[in-house]
């Protein structure tokens, strides 16, 4: 299928939550950016690009797990074919946490383990959805990026990025090396045009919540993105 006109590249999306994900496509996308929605549920997905489309967006689904390199390598692909070229990735999957301001998530039942219990299997589990997804999305994106001397990066992160919380050093161990990763990308191709950018958000991200509204940190990354002036900012520390 032939791409899209539009003056401004594509936006990928991957993590196109309910929340930080689907305000960030929305905020590029009424910028004016194509924007290709990626997650694993492929209902729900398509509602989002459906909802987005009512909204004078151009946005399509492309359901893909972050695990899975094929899946996600092919998501990209067709979203650049289709909607035209990906100058934007966006990178947050995360396990999904309520979003009800009181209300405490079962760590656990989200899959996090203390220091104390952490194993191979428990951080690898965390490494492919954090790291291994990054790096795959990266790496299907970054030859275009490159080749037109332009584009972003952005990669989200949580409070373990930075500080250690109990009962979450699995996550802590996948995404401080995420970050440490995408700064070393920053310093790579700062002098190609190809801008790698880390918000790393220290509150509960839900509607209404001030600086933890999804509007508003889809603001944060939008002027970051723009502005391309410091690789890391955060929010709540």
């Amino acid at each position: 299928m032939s791409s899209l006109s539009s003056p401004l590249p594509t936006v990928a999306v991957v993590g196109a939550g309910p929340g930080l994900g689907r305000a960030v496509a929305r905020r590029f996308g009424t910028a004016g950016h194509p924007v290709a929605l990626i997650a694993r549920n492929a209902d729900k997905l398509q509602d989002a690009a459906d909802a987005l489309a009512a909204e004078g967006i151009t946005a399509r689904a492309y359901p893909a797990d972050v695990t899975d390199v094929k899946a996600l390598t092919g998501a990209l692909e067709a979203a650049a074919e289709e909607l035209g070229r990906i100058g934007v990735l966006s990178y947050s999957p995360a396990p999904t946490f309520p979003n009800v301001a009181g209300r405490v998530p079962d760590l656990k039942e989200l899959g996090f383990t203390p220091a104390a219990e952490t194993t191979p299997e428990s951080v690898r589990s965390m490494f492919d959805m954090l790291v291994g997804g990054a790096l795959t999305a990266a790496a299907a994106v970054l030859p275009g990026m490159r080749e037109a001397g332009d584009g972003a990066l952005l990669f989200t992160t949580g409070t373990t990025a930075l500080l250690p919380i109990p009962g979450m050093s699995n996550s802590g161990i996948a995404l401080a090396g995420l970050r440490s990763w995408a700064q070393g990308l920053h310093n790579d191709l700062a002098d190609e045009g190809v801008y790698v950018g880390h918000l790393c958000i220290g509150v509960p991200i839900i509607p209404g919540s001030g600086e933890g509204d999804p509007d508003a940190l889809a603001e944060r990354w939008y002027q970051l993105a723009r502005a391309r002036d410091t690789f890391e900012t955060t929010v709540g520390f």
